[in-house]
């Protein structure tokens, strides 16, 4: 195939509020991205682009923001897509580039000057005086958002001689918050917004992932991952059936009312050995599925789902001598360290109920401005036109699903409506499905949901349903429905869509 245009007169874009310091651009033929899950699950190859790598600097920052954009050089579909990041990092690069130009699109992405060390914000967090670097804090939250979308969109008007004809955000986890940050803060950049499992309420909910870990250490007791999937299973064995099929899928998680505490006494197999299921154990469970409260009992943030897999948060690691103890997830384990402690060795396990009381607000009180992405007023991005498809997993364990129907709760009411705000937002649930997508429960996962997006903005075609394949060895066909609408099967064969409809 003839190439579209070539790499040689590209010229630095201008992007305000930042000043561009270099810019490079260099043909790649055939050039592959390797496979690295679990973020890159297959090799993409064969790839003909401009690889185009700008940094850049704002005003009053030390900061050095890299964005890299790729360019087909053939067969471009006229279509801009940027794409997230996903823990502590803000991009990443090649493993979502590749695939995106490989469909067709311009694509950008952006390491917000804070590297690509996903598991920890070490590198940046904190300034040689040990105050936080709020420089880079604002870059990681929402700045480097504006300067990937700009930067992406003029070097493709550049390369190809005219602007994209839509442009899209994509991410998941940090990448769905960021997509949220864009819809609040730079409402005209995207056409289309998807925005999975979005981190939108990091200051309450990272510090609300530290919970289990506190109840534990409280409880002084700390179930094997055995032990919890047995409660997991054990809900998915109670309620798998209220909605007409038997699938290990919980359709509606509302509508189960599994009570750990039944399960003591219990004597489950692990490891070639019975364990009997004590009350505290049941304990550390019901409270994990409570969220966190604080003394009097009201809600601090939401818990998961029945069903849930719970190994992430309720994670436990067994020291040299044998001894099983807590280990915090990252993501809630390196804030608390860096930016509410500001101390890098800081012992996350000494903290009790009043500790953590105290750490919530903290979060919430400092941070919530710069990175809580939980703003509700999205009348700017409706009156430019855009459209946000949000959705996640019923069974997530990381973000919690029901602070994702708080936050669509609040857009209703701010926005007039349910018909008015699903003229441009829709929210799907998907039963049965961990964070993004990721881990082996047994749930039915969205086929395309960019692609609805993408019909959505195009055709005007919003979407009501989605398709999903269950992931098991059936490959059962299933429909995810429009919050707050509910797949219901109507009798038939049960591994065809034709067999549920919405209501």
């Amino acid at each position: 195939m003839r190439r579209q245009t070539d790499c040689s007169h590209l010229t630095a874009p201008h992007v305000p509020g930042a000043k561009v310091l270099s810019i490079n651009a260099t043909e790649r033929w055939n050039y592959s991205v390797p496979a690295t899950p679990p973020f890159l699950l297959s090799p993409v190859q064969d790839l003909n682009i401009c690889d185009v790598t700008v940094l850049l600097t704002h005003a009053g920052s030390q900061d050095q923001v890299t964005v890299k954009v790729w360019l087909p050089l053939q067969s471009w579909n006229g279509r801009f897509q940027a794409n997230g990041g996903s823990g502590y990092v803000a991009g990443e690069f090649d493993l979502t580039l590749g695939p995106t130009v490989n469909d067709g699109y311009s694509s950008a992405s952006t390491d917000a000057g804070v590297g690509f060390d996903f598991l920890s914000p070490g590198a940046w967090a904190l300034d040689a005086d040990g105050s936080v670097n709020f420089d880079a804090l604002v870059d990681f939250s929402y700045r480097s958002v504006h300067d990937v979308a700009v930067v992406g969109k003029e070097i493709t008007k550049q390369f190809y001689g005219t602007r994209p004809k839509y442009s899209y955000w994509n991410g998941c986890s940090t990448g769905g918050r960021q997509g949220m940050a864009a819809a609040q803060r730079y409402p005209k950049l995207f056409d289309g917004i998807l925005a999975g499992a979005p981190a939108i309420n990091w200051a309450k909910y990272v510090v609300g992932e530290q919970w289990p870990q506190v109840v534990m250490q409280q409880e002084q007791t700390f179930p094997s991952t055995c032990e919890l999937k047995f409660f997991s299973d054990a809900a998915i064995n109670e309620c798998d059936e209220l909605d007409g099929v038997k699938d290990g899928i919980i359709t509606d998680p509302g509508k189960c009312s599994y009570d750990p505490l039944q399960s003591v006494g219990q004597v489950v197999q692990c490891d070639g050995q019975n364990i009997t299921i004590t009350n505290s154990t049941a304990t550390i469970v019901k409270k994990t599925l409570q969220g966190p409260l604080d003394p009097s009992g009201e809600r601090l943030w939401y818990g998961l789902n029945f069903g849930a897999p719970l190994d992430s948060l309720v994670n436990t690691t067994t020291t040299n001598d044998g001894t099983r103890t807590g280990f915090p997830f990252f993501v809630n384990d390196q804030w608390i360290k860096y930016f509410l402690a500001r101390d890098p060795n800081y012992n996350t396990e000494a903290i009790d109920y009043d500790t953590f009381l105290d750490l919530f607000w903290q979060s919430y009180t400092e941070y919530n401005d710069i990175i809580g992405t939980d703003d509700a007023d999205l009348s700017s991005f409706h009156h430019h036109g855009g459209k946000l498809l949000m959705w996640q997993g019923l069974s997530d364990q990381l973000i919690a699903p029901g602070g994702t129907i708080d936050y669509r709760d609040r857009v209703e009411c701010l926005m007039g409506g349910a018909d008015r705000t699903n003229d441009f937002f829709r929210l799907f649930f998907a039963p049965g499905v961990d964070h993004c997508g990721a881990g082996s429960t047994i749930g039915a996962t969205p086929n395309d949901p960019f692609k609805a997006l993408v019909d959505w903005v195009e055709q005007g075609q919003a979407p009501d349903l989605i398709p999903a394949t269950v992931n098991d060895e059936t490959k059962a066909e299933r429909i995810i429905c429009a919050y707050p609408q509910v797949a219901t099967y109507q009798g038939g064969d049960a591994d065809s869509a034709a067999s549920f409809t919405c209501v």
